[in-house]
């Protein structure tokens, strides 16, 4: 989808480089944002068509919190929530079923053990 502008949001810069280029050479606008709150802050100057965003940033629960901030200004747009929590923790914080993905106010919720591959693949599957 050419053109969609993305906007990730993470304090892990090397993901954040190795993802947005794939994005940008698979045609992607990319924009990203280190923090919380230059995320939230980012939003309105971006205008992204989807938000990809870390779980864990400045605490541990700061993605479902950014997550909810962008639901409750933007119900119409689309978050994707990725993690590493289940990899460094060995908790499961994977939604069960859409009810669980409401709770954490996302579209989708991907590891970050995923490709970038499976990411287009999933903005792809949203926005379409």
């Amino acid at each position: 989808m050419a053109g969609t502008r993305v906007l990730i949001i993470d304090d892990d810069m090397e993901f954040v480089k190795l993802y947005s280029l794939f994005l940008k050479n698979s045609g992607l606008e990319v924009s990203a944002a280190y923090s919380a709150a230059e995320g939230l802050e980012a939003i309105g100057d971006v205008n992204p068509d989807i938000v990809v965003l870390d779980v864990m940033m400045e605490h541990f629960d700061s993605g479902f919190n950014v997550s909810k901030d962008i639901k409750e200004k933007y119900p119409d747009m689309p978050v994707i929530l990725m993690t590493a929590i289940g990899e460094e923790t060995g908790l499961d914080f994977k939604p069960r079923d859409d009810e669980d993905r409401k709770l954490m106010h996302a579209d989708a919720f991907l590891d970050k053990q995923k490709s970038p591959e499976d990411l287009l693949n999933k903005i792809n599957e949203i926005l379409s």
